[in-house]
């Protein structure tokens, strides 16, 4: 099972052999059970299938050990390649899990609940990494199309980001688990919204699709030919401040000028509070199952 923080197992309690000829002989028996009894405790521990629910992902980024929250659905098994749905939080939910990412904080994100409320509509597995303080999801170019909110708090120059967590924590999930990679798609609300929209169009050779809530407070509108090649689905309240309507729009029209087909839903008198209305709606879960990466 995969953890922040393992107990010792006998593979790593091997000592040396030391003492009067007896001893030697009694412990040489010892060590050769132990060495049977680690062989067979690797056998079983090698299989993710017995780990479900949501778990604690450690992966390494820039020299640093990060933790991400992993659901596998009660049926996995690695006989079968599973879609994975990466979802990126919003800027209130920066930090360091600490090794643990089960727990409250989990708790606070919209498709967590979903999850919890209703397994039957994720037969998948559900990356939700942890953005570090100080950093964006992934990189925005200087001076690119904003509102004035976000203009007005970051202004025009580039944060750090990000994008190489997202990478890595999918890499990690590859390696432990049986992925369709083919089947990937990402998620986000608000600057995970923003995150997940650029990192789609960045990595549009391996996303599958992307659904992105409240994440038009920046456009980055050379990415449209990109992301006209994927699944895309925009979720975006009428009155929000922050990921405004008018740029919403404008990046569906530019996504659709390049050829693309993309979906847009505008919740009618709502703000900026879109990731419940998106994220705990089983057709928009049915719609992340349904993508496929075209390979050109």
């Amino acid at each position: 099972m995969i953890g922040a923080r393992q107990a010792l197992t006998p593979c790593d309690q091997v000592g040396s052999l030391h003492g009067s000829p007896s001893q030697v002989y009694a412990e040489s028996v010892r060590f050769s059970f132990s060495i049977v009894a680690a062989l067979l405790l690797v056998a079983t521990c090698g299989s993710n299938a017995s780990a479900a629910g949501f778990i604690n992902l450690p992966f390494e980024v820039e020299g640093s050990q990060r933790t991400a929250a992993l659901y596998v659905p009660p049926d996995y098994s690695e006989q079968t390649a599973w879609p994975l749905i990466v979802y990126l939080h919003g800027g209130g939910g920066k930090g360091d899990n600490e090794g643990n990412a089960v727990n409250a904080w989990l708790n606070r994100q919209p498709i967590a609940r979903a999850v919890k409320e209703h397994p039957e509509w994720f037969p998948a597995l559900i990356l939700i990494p942890r953005c570090p303080d100080g950093k964006i999801w992934s990189p925005i170019p200087r001076d690119p199309v904003q509102s004035k909110w976000r203009l007005d708090r970051h202004g025009r120059e580039p944060i750090p980001d990000a994008e190489a967590h997202v990478t890595s924590a999918i890499e990690s999930t590859i390696k432990a688990y049986a992925v369709d990679e083919n089947r990937i798609t990402v998620s986000g609300h608000s600057m995970g919204g923003e995150g997940s929209t650029r990192y789609a169009a960045l990595h549009a050779d391996r996303i599958a699709g992307v659904a992105s809530s409240a994440g038009s407070a920046v456009l980055v509108l050379d990415d449209a030919p990109k992301l006209a090649r994927i699944g895309v689905w925009f979720f975006q309240g009428e009155n929000d401040p922050i990921s405004t309507a008018e740029l919403a729009r404008r990046m569906v029209a530019a996504i659709e000028s390049s050829g693309g087909d993309p979906r847009y839903t505008e919740y009618e008198g709502v703000g900026h509070a879109t990731a419940r209305l998106a994220f705990e709606d089983a057709r928009v879960i049915a719609w992340l199952l349904e993508q496929r990466r075209t390979l050109d």
